[in-house]
């Protein structure tokens, strides 16, 4: 069986979503599905060539996501869709199946797939946000949905897409997966105190600046944060002020560190406070594989796949005393112990990578994955 990726984002970063593709299609690759790649994606560009995948870079302009974008999709659409078109008849096999990650194709792709025999996917990760919700190209979207089947990477996602309308029978969640972590060892010596980290970009809806805000009265926190965006410069402020109050530097911003695993490891909390939708938050899955305890917001789609107060913790999204009254619950050593050993083992039973790309297989080749 032959299954073509398409991605072609306004911007590319090495995020959740190009690493939940790349690992998808590495683990259909080692069970012998025939993979291509076709969009714009840098990301998915070089892993696909890391991997030995048959891939082909196209660059058909901006997809309708902003507001110049949406409107000049209007005249912009027809050349996108004769140029998609060409690039797939001109594969040397024909795919049985396609998954499509980003907007552009979804509209104008979708129909005229469907038509030549080809089954269509879209697999939806990015946030909904107004680029969605407000988009004059939504109800065409709604009509194209009913030739495909719609993939989201967590319940909370497909709630979101059933209440914009969406057909609920096309409308699946498949939980995303993370690989085994790597066995890196903790950094040595480890600081003093109780280490609490986050992974995201820094951008208003990941709510860096709300865990911030919420270790104000918990001075026994040493707060480091991964990540680089627009905020950048707001939460330096954000935490200038937290050291002056203080007295000392406990809160550090990271652009970079030589290995994620190692973070996670050097942290005896992890929290992710995503304020707004977040589709799944690969990494607190990530750092819970790794034995951290862990903290999410209800905005993260992880918290549909978890036993709060047993895995992990669950906040309301954009609750700075919420959370800071879950960092006091693990600042207990003991209780921070068994949610570490349970939310480890909940990924390694429920949201291990192999777990995600069997129900992918199951999805696009069921006769196969029955006899198995």
């Amino acid at each position: 069986m032959n299954i073509l990726f398409t991605r072609f984002p306004l911007e590319s970063a090495d995020g959740g979503a190009e690493n939940q593709t790349s690992w998808l299609m590495e683990g259909l690759k080692a069970k012998g599905y025939d993979l291509g790649f076709l969009g714009s994606c840098p990301v998915i560009l070089r892993c696909a060539n890391e991997l030995e995948i048959m891939n082909y870079e196209l660059r058909i302009g901006d997809p309708p996501v902003t507001k110049f974008g949406s409107i000049s999709f209007l005249w912009r659409k027809n050349s996108m869709r004769k140029a998609l078109m060409h690039a797939i008849e001109s594969l040397a096999v024909k795919p049985d199946a396609i998954f499509m990650l980003s907007l552009s194709e979804k509209l104008l792709l979708t129909e005229w797939a469907v038509s030549q025999g080809i089954k269509v996917y879209w697999i939806e990760h990015d946030r909904i946000g107004p680029w969605l919700q407000m988009n004059p190209w939504l109800s065409a979207l709604r009509r194209a949905a009913q030739k495909a089947t719609i993939v989201c990477v967590s319940e909370v996602s497909r709630k979101l897409y059933l209440k914009m309308g969406f057909d609920p029978k096309k409308v699946i969640a498949i939980p995303n997966g993370v690989p085994p972590p790597s066995l890196t060892p903790t950094p040595n010596p480890r600081p003093s105190g109780i280490q609490v980290g986050t992974v995201a970009r820094l951008s208003p809806e990941k709510g860096i600046d709300i865990l911030i805000h919420s270790i104000a009265e918990i001075p026994e926190i040493t707060l480091s944060i991964l990540g680089k965006g627009r905020e950048e410069s707001y939460l330096r402020t954000l935490i200038d002020a937290d050291t002056q109050r203080i007295g000392q530097e406990r809160i550090h911003l990271f652009p970079r560190v030589p290995g994620l695993h190692a973070f996670y490891r050097s942290l005896d909390i992890f929290v992710l406070p995503s304020s707004d939708h977040d589709p799944f938050g690969l990494v607190a899955a990530e750092a819970m594989s790794c034995g951290i305890a862990t903290i999410v917001t209800d905005a993260c789609g992880i918290a549909g796949s978890i036993r709060n107060g047993e895995e992990a913790l669950v906040v309301s999204a954009g609750s700075p005393t919420e959370l800071a009254d879950a960092i006091r619950t693990l600042l207990d050593r003991e209780k921070r112990a068994k949610m570490a050993e349970r939310g480890a083992n909940a990924v390694r039973s429920r949201l291990d990578l192999q777990t995600m790309v069997d129900r992918y297989e199951r999805l696009v080749h069921p006769t196969i994955a029955l006899n198995k």
